[in-house]
């Protein structure tokens, strides 16, 4: 079988990577706490792993959990989780990438294959105890969610229950493969954001991210955050982008515990269209 040159690299680009691989047209999913919630799309390389910008261990930061015989490595400066060593059936040492952060690959065209063992391997996961929301308005619906350490917790006391959500083709939305809901930024209570979020925006540091249109006021901001500890991309921030999104926090939900969303319709937000082009 013939082999492909596949080049990947996480969104700022401090790491980039080349390997060979035949053609991916398929990506495993898992339905574990860690992948569920960063919306991991596994491909293992055939041969010849080369990191061509960066260095493996100091460029990127480690995190492990459960029997901690994986290790999961992302860029702690844009949150893109990028790999995984992992032991193989030998007991050699085995490497998983996340097809997310390759370059000229099409998501949507992949067959997502998944592995639904991964949620009942023990030792079992243990979500984070929901913070406290006080008196809930009548007819509301509470969401608690995490990051998967844990370090960043949150409730979203939502006027009705989530059953539609957007997903986005931009270049970090579908690195950090996140399905976002727009609720008012007053109804979502955050717990050790200010000491374990790290902010990463990019373009023009005051500029576009996502699926809002481009224009470059002063006052424009937007960006998204994730856990430094695990990486989880978690929610972002608009400001100046426009006077409905201001007001709102782009909250991902699959970061939300018990939340099914095979029951939320998802519809796709064409944002790599949007001028201005994403060359790290």
């Amino acid at each position: 079988m013939s082999l492909i040159d596949y080049r990947g690299n996480c969104h700022c680009g401090a790491f980039k990577f080349t390997f060979k691989a035949p053609e991916l047209k398929q990506g495993h999913a898992c339905n574990c706490s860690f992948c569920s919630k960063n919306g991991y799309l596994w491909g293992f390389p055939a041969a010849d792993f080369t990191v061509v910008k960066g260095d493996e261990e100091t460029t990127l930061k480690t995190y492990q959990f459960g029997k901690r015989t994986m290790v999961h490595k992302f860029c702690p400066t844009c949150g893109t989780t990028v790999l995984a060593r992992l032991p193989s059936a030998d007991g050699s040492p085995q490497i998983g990438i996340n097809i997310r952060a390759l370059r000229d690959v099409d998501l949507e065209a992949l067959e997502v294959v998944t592995n639904t063992k991964g949620a009942s391997t023990e030792p079992l996961y243990q979500v984070p105890e929901p913070i406290a929301t006080g008196t809930v308005p009548e007819g509301s619906t509470v969401y608690h969610g995490s990051c998967h350490c844990g370090a960043v917790r949150y409730a979203l006391v939502n006027p009705d229950e989530i059953t539609a959500a957007k997903s986005c083709n931009c270049s970090i939305c579908s690195r950090d493969g996140v399905i976002l809901i727009y609720p008012e930024t007053t109804l979502v209570t955050f717990a050790g954001a200010d000491e374990s979020v790290t902010e990463y925006t990019f373009g023009f540091k005051k500029g576009y991210h996502g699926s809002a249109p481009i224009f470059p006021p002063d006052n424009l901001l937007s960006s998204s955050r994730f856990c430094k500890i695990c990486g989880t991309p978690i929610y972002g921030r608009a400001v100046g982008v426009s006077p409905e999104l201001d007001t709102k926090t782009s909250l991902n939900i699959r970061t939300m515990d018990g939340l099914d969303l095979a029951l939320v319709e998802v519809t796709m937000a064409d944002g790599k269209s949007y001028p201005g082009v994403y060359d790290p």
